[in-house]
């Protein structure tokens, strides 16, 4: 009995010294995979930090002054370069917006003009008045609310200024809605529809 004992304690003991230097190889080969992947690592970062030092040197004294930490800084030559444009698109905004208004203020048009007033009288505007049939208005598609413009009757000659104060007309190829009382002053109001002429004014 204490013989069987004493082969199966000894047969362990080889097979723990078996398992250990195993273990011991295992470590050893893990140590120098690492070393040389560390080593790897090390010449790639190596060749990058050079490619970079390479670029860096080959750059313009521009992009060399970005590059510093005072390029942020006012006295940046990229920051004064972007002013100076800044500055360029707000004088080339400044005159297209002359321009335009230029352009509304010589606004001229001509067409149909229709006219609405019973079913309509009472009821909020586009503009935010209340709509008065007997008054001197009309509604545009894009002119500016409540800015004025003088329509002709072309058929008669005569003509009267009114306020654009609401929007339309939306159907047809009407250019403008004209209150019943502007249309009355154009005697247009038989007929429904008239040929006018569109000239914005300062005022009434």
């Amino acid at each position: 009995m204490n013989k069987r004992l004493s082969g199966l304690l000894t047969m362990s003991a080889m097979l723990f010294a078996g398992s250990a230097v195993a273990t011991n190889a295992n470590a050893v080969e893990a140590k120098t995979t690492l070393a040389m992947i560390s080593q790897d690592n090390a010449s790639h970062i190596d060749r990058v930090l050079g490619e970079l030092s390479r670029q860096h040197d080959g750059a313009s004294s521009l992009v060399k002054s970005a590059r510093q930490p005072t390029s942020l800084a006012l006295s940046s030559s990229l920051l004064a370069n972007d002013t100076t444009q800044v500055t360029n698109d707000e004088d080339v905004l400044e005159r297209l917006t002359a321009v335009a208004s230029n352009s509304v203020s010589k606004f001229k048009q001509t067409g149909l003009a229709s006219w609405y007033g019973r079913k309509f009288h009472g009821r909020k505007t586009a503009s935010g008045d209340t709509f008065d049939m007997n008054a001197l208005t009309a509604a545009h598609r894009s002119l500016p609310l409540n800015c004025y413009v003088k329509v002709t009757n072309k058929t008669n000659g005569k003509s009267v200024v009114v306020k654009v104060n609401d929007r339309g007309p939306f159907h047809g190829n009407r250019v403008l809605d004209l209150s019943y009382g502007a249309a009355k002053k154009l005697g247009i109001t038989s007929k429904g529809v008239g040929n006018v002429a569109i000239e914005r004014v300062a005022g009434p």
